[in-house]
């Protein structure tokens, strides 16, 4: 039997799973809409899994509801990865925002 050496978590902030629908509009390429699914998020940014291939290293625009508010946010894709039949994203927000910093706090407190 072979087992994994369990994986260190050297997040700079904590994340909590986030499952959500939503679409994503890649910055430079054109106005088709995207589609895709929040897995996860933190202050830092959050992971999304869509049948699009090709975002590495993309800037994109992406719509999305926290709490109460709706929410439109620059990012960069940090890293992709094929994850079965569809491609995993981590994304990083490219500017500071002290009010998604709270909205995204008070979830992650509701989370845990």
């Amino acid at each position: 039997m072979i087992f994994r050496k369990k994986s260190v978590n050297n997040r700079v902030h904590p994340r909590a799973d986030f499952f959500q629908p939503s679409y994503l509009l890649v910055e430079n390429g054109g106005n088709k809409t995207v589609e895709c699914w929040f897995i996860n998020i933190s202050r830092g940014g959050l992971a999304f899994d869509s049948e699009q291939a090709g975002l590495d290293n993309a800037v994109i625009n992406i719509l999305y509801k926290i709490g109460q508010q709706m929410r439109k946010d620059r990012l960069s894709v940090r890293f992709a990865k094929k994850f079965l039949t569809q491609w995993r994203y981590g994304c990083q927000f490219t500017d500071t925002d002290p009010q998604r910093n709270t909205l995204i706090d008070r979830y992650i407190e509701q989370k845990q």
